[in-house]
């Protein structure tokens, strides 16, 4: 009899526990979007015949597993990008990669994870822990250059008090041969420790951080030395040129309203990495913008200034000294005010950065497959391209209730040296003007219409590449509807 009381007063538990735990509130949010682009000479380039019309869709919902307001988990998956009538599969002419699948009868359009992390407070703390798959972005006004992105992390927030706090972050980004039978002990693991200390005063809010990376040397052989799925092995007689890299930053951003409506911000970042005893980089960038806020208009001006290579930045046998900051990763994110040669657009897809675009081609072209390409690669999509940029912008137009719009004109011009004809040099210029209106149909419904005209002048042409490159004026219209929830 006692053991049947034993064994009712478990399964009682059991099942008490079971139910407790399937107590959760699920909370959903998300951005969908379905949009029409038209993108004329979209990276500059006359000799590349691509599509100009493109009509398109991505989906992101994140949902929130709400156990109590000290824990739950959240997933954010994506059906990201898909161009209608792409194909997806071996059928007529295969397209597989991120804008397939929305051709006839577009069943196997993928859902990718975009988060997946578990949330919770410290008990007895103010602290909160995020574990998994999350978005991690370095403060900063327009986007960060050095680290934006979703990657696998562990982060902690602490607060301290109502003015100062303390965020730090242990990320991996890479570990291409973890869990793999390989006959190599292959050193590919990149690491990512950051800690940022936002300190908030009256009028003056500030954010100081400091990150440090490592990069294993087979990581960087696999990602700038070859093209392979995992790192090239070792070639009898050759020595890797890469080392163990060590990446250091450090850096401000900083807003300051006690002139209310006058307001400025701003940025200071500075970073360095050794990649091998021949291959070095360091640098900086610094913006700063200044808005005057009023009830029907925002004007703003914005400047930009990132160091830039100098003569004897490559050569040849091989040794690079780069003078750009360098970067972990940004998804081409990194300085946004624009919405044609810096990001893009808000519907992204097929009307992706054009000067990043351009940029990325020119390296590949002109210098070819090797380290030095693959670093000018990199730093084109993710981090710095060399440049100054001036700016202004009227945001936020209105005079008739629920639509808006933003006039944003920009001027750049390269601050890399003429000898190195693979990068934007100090005789190269990019001017842009963009006109975006956004008109709110409902709460949760914005039909939006998107602008755009840039012009790149090569002064300097140099090399065939060039001559072949940036002829023709770049021009956008992208129209949509994105849903917010």
């Amino acid at each position: 009899m006692k053991r049947l009381l034993v064994l009712a007063i478990m399964a009682a538990f059991i099942l008490g526990t079971v139910g407790m735990a399937q107590a959760v509130e699920i909370q959903a949010k998300g951005t969908w979007r379905v949009h029409f682009n038209y993108l004329k000479n979209a990276d500059f380039n006359n000799d590349v015949k691509v599509d100009k019309f493109q009509a398109m869709q991505r989906v992101r919902t994140q949902f929130e597993f709400i156990a109590s307001e000290n824990l739950k988990g959240v997933l954010h998956l994506e059906i990201g990008n898909v161009a209608w009538g792409r194909t997806q599969g071996a059928e007529g002419r295969a397209n597989i990669g991120p804008n397939s699948g929305g051709a006839l009868n577009a069943d196997g359009v993928n859902i990718a994870t975009k988060n997946a992390f578990i949330q919770f407070n410290v008990p007895g703390t103010a602290a909160a822990v995020k574990a998994g798959i999350q978005g991690f972005a370095l403060p900063s006004t327009y986007g960060s250059h050095i680290l934006s992105a979703d990657v696998a992390a562990l982060a902690a927030i602490v607060p301290f008090n109502e003015m100062m706090g303390l965020t730090v972050a242990w990320a991996r980004p890479y570990d291409v041969t973890q869990g793999e039978l390989v006959d190599h002990k292959w050193n590919d693991e990149v690491d990512v420790f950051a800690a940022v200390l936002p300190i908030a005063m009256d009028g003056v809010t500030l954010n100081p951080f400091a990150v440090y990376a490592r990069w294993g040397k087979d990581y960087l052989n696999h990602r700038f030395g070859g093209a392979s799925a995992v790192p090239a092995a070792p070639v009898p007689g050759v020595d890797n040129p890469f080392k163990n890299a060590n990446q250091w930053f450090g850096g401000v951003n900083f807003t300051v309203d006690m002139l209310d409506p006058i307001v400025f911000f701003g940025d200071f970042n500075y970073g360095r990495v050794n990649l091998g005893d021949n291959m070095k980089a360091r640098g900086f960038i610094a913006d700063l913008a200044v808005q005057y806020r009023m009830p029907m208009l925002t004007p703003e001006l914005f400047f930009l200034y990132e160091s830039g290579e100098g003569s004897g930045y490559t050569n040849e046998d091989g040794r690079i000294n780069g003078k750009r900051m360098p970067t972990i990763g940004t998804d081409g994110t990194s300085w946004a005010p624009t919405a044609l040669g810096m990001t893009g657009s808000a519907f992204g897809g097929g009307t992706d950065a054009i000067l990043r675009s351009f940029m990325f081609d020119l390296a590949t072209d002109t210098i070819g497959d090797n380290p030095a390409a693959r670093i000018d690669q990199y730093w084109a999509t993710n981090g710095t391209l060399g440049m100054w940029a001036l700016g202004a912008k009227l945001g936020d137009i209105s005079f008739i209730d629920r639509l808006s719009h933003d006039v944003i004109f920009m001027f750049a011009k390269g601050t890399n040296n003429t000898a190195n004809r693979q990068l934007f040099t100090k005789d190269d210029k990019y001017y842009e003007v963009t006109f975006d209106s956004n008109y709110q149909i409902y709460e949760n419904l914005a039909a939006r219409l998107e602008l755009g005209w840039g012009k790149l002048d090569l002064d300097n042409l140099g090399t065939t590449t060039r001559s072949n490159l940036a002829k023709d004026d770049a021009w956008k219209a992208a129209a949509g509807f994105i849903y917010r929830f």
